[in-house]
């Protein structure tokens, strides 16, 4: 019988986790690993198992789901560095995967089971995205938000949001916009996510922040499985 190794026995972390503004240089790309480390990473995520996530795929080969707080660095990292990843795949296999953000901020604003304070402005600035998004700025909010996440308070979370989301009354929409988020905390505490980023491939629970390298394959496996590509 093989031995079966857990993901986080070959996942890669990336050595510099802390939030960069961006003025800052972006962190030096790590070597690719070797063709038998990614070997024994899809091993790992062959013996991991699957858990059901109610979230439709609409037709998509792959489900892709993250939990992400807008003051966690590493949700920062892999918002940056996963990019051009999903961006490769809806080029070759358009429609193949579906990559759906729900908000999990570590905020006891709106997570009060948390047993401590960890980020202070995450809630108000997931509410700031959603809000932002019904202006057609989110992606502009979720750039500046990872962007600047040592600068983060309630105060400048509304400020950015008028400047930079287009939001004219924040207040006006904070009950609704809260609400979804509630939801997707409720979903995220349903699937057990107690950390961020976590991410759950065709019900596969990844809580690491894995070099792209890793992510690249996981997607390429699903793809492999579904018969979208050889």
């Amino acid at each position: 019988m093989s031995r079966r190794v857990p993901i986080s026995a070959v996942a890669v972390l990336f050595a510099v986790l802390a939030a960069a503004s961006a003025r800052e240089a972006p962190a030096q790309t790590p070597a690719p690993p070797a063709a038998s480390v990614v070997a024994d990473f899809i091993k790992a995520y062959e013996a991991t198992p699957r858990v059901t996530v109610p979230v439709p795929a609409g037709g998509a080969a792959v489900l892709i789901v993250k939990f992400t707080d807008f003051q966690c660095p590493g949700c920062a990292l892999t918002y940056r560095a996963y990019k051009p990843v999903l961006d490769k795949y809806e080029a070759q296999f358009p429609g193949a995967i579906k990559y759906v953000v729900k908000d999990f901020p570590l905020d006891l604003s709106c997570a009060p089971w948390m047993p401590q304070p960890l980020h202070m402005a995450s809630c108000d600035a997931a509410v700031a995205v959603l809000l932002a998004r019904k202006q057609n700025h989110g992606a502009e909010m979720e750039e500046w938000f990872y962007a600047n996440q040592q600068l983060l308070t309630p105060a400048t979370v509304r400020k950015a949001a008028s400047i930079i989301g287009n939001v004219t009354d924040f207040n006006a929409g904070y009950t609704e916009a809260m609400n979804q988020v509630k939801a997707d905390i409720g979903l995220g505490r349903l699937l057990d996510v107690s950390s961020t980023p976590t991410f759950f491939i065709n019900g596969v629970k990844i809580t690491q922040v894995l070099q792209p390298d890793f992510f690249d394959a996981a997607i390429a496996y699903e793809l492999k499985k579904a018969g979208k590509m050889k």
